[in-house]
Parts: structure tokens; C-alpha cells; sequence
């Protein structure tokens, strides 16, 4: 025998914010951030356990506090509530925090910015490198890293997803042990 699903399983699949009204949130978000003097890192809507969330990365040279995701949620949430209420049509939640210590790696320019750090890039189908950032060609569409002493160039538009490792320093893990 064969269940039909019900409909409202179907229409979860579809995405309850067009993309035109996706890519308005997001420069109205990102417009905000940096207005607010940060740099905007990733700005996005997910789905996590049936839940919808508009996730802002944000990060600044000093680090983000529980107060500067304080700032940034108000003001977004205000601009949301004010300019895109009636357009987004399902119930969400907004989230803002630092990318982490692992952060995420998206553009040329933040292959350059982190140049000598370790990286994890996941490049497509299905392969992992993690070695250190060199930085970009000159055409800045393809990234360099280093991987067990061998220099490899990796086109951006392979690599799904990229982001920092964190290596403990020396001195720190020498730290551990000493009172």
C-alpha cells in the first residue's frame, strides 16, 4: 500500500523566502553590519531541525562580545520587523555571532587576510585538503596551499566549503602542564 504525503511535507521543500527577498535581507543585513562598523561575514538563511534561521556571521579586529550580537540582532531585528515583515512569509529566528575561531572562508580576500593560517577546504565531489593558506593567484580564482610541503592550486569555484583549523600555538600547549 502507498501513503500520499501530505502536501505541507512538499511545500517544506520549496523555500519559504523567494530569492529576490533573499538577496534584499541580505544587503539590507550586510548594509547594517558594516554600518554598525563590523565586517560582515556570511549572512544566510538555514533550516535546522524544521526550524528556519537567518544567520549573521559578523566579526571585527578585536573579536565580537554578547554585546556587539546585542547591537547587531536589535538593529536587524527592527530593520526586518519594519521592511520585510509581510515578504517573509514563515516564522524565523534570528541568530548573530562571531564566524568563531574556525571561521568560515569565502572570498579571495579572505584567503589573502589569512595567509599562513591552516585551512580545511572541501573541494568537489568528495576530497579534503588541510594544509596552510599561501593566498590567491593573480587571477584571484584560484587558492594556494601548501599541504606536507607540496604547493597545490585549487580553482575557487571547486572548493564547496573552506574554513580555519585552529593549531594551538607551542607555547600554549607548553602552558598545559605548568602550574
Amino acid at each position: 500500500m502507498r501513503l500520499n504525503r501530505p502536501k505541507q511535507k512538499q511545500k517544506s521543500r520549496q523555500s519559504p523566502v523567494s530569492h529576490p527577498v533573499k538577496l534584499s535581507v541580505f544587503a539590507a543585513v550586510r548594509k547594517i553590519v558594516e554600518e554598525l562598523g563590523y565586517e560582515c561575514v556570511q549572512v544566510t538563511f538555514v533550516r535546522e531541525s524544521e526550524k528556519l534561521i537567518l544567520r549573521i556571521l559578523f566579526d571585527s579586529m578585536g573579536g565580537i562580545n554578547i554585546r556587539d550580537c546585542e547591537t547587531v540582532s536589535r538593529k536587524v531585528s527592527r530593520m526586518l520587523d519594519e521592511e520585510f515583515d509581510e515578504k517573509i512569509q514563515e516564522h524565523y529566528t534570528l541568530e548573530a555571532s562571531s564566524p568563531g575561531i574556525e571561521r568560515p572562508l569565502f572570498s579571495p580576500a579572505d584567503y589573502a587576510r589569512f595567509s599562513g593560517r591552516v585551512a580545511r577546504l572541501r573541494i568537489l565531489p568528495k576530497r579534503t585538503v588541510i594544509g596552510s593558506i599561501i593566498g590567491t593567484d593573480e587571477s584571484k580564482e584560484n587558492v594556494l596551499i601548501e599541504c606536507d610541503g607540496v604547493e597545490q592550486v585549487i580553482p575557487l569555484a571547486e572548493i564547496a566549503r573552506a574554513n580555519l583549523v585552529w593549531v594551538p600555538e607551542k607555547e600554549e600547549a607548553n602552558k598545559k602542564g605548568e602550574f
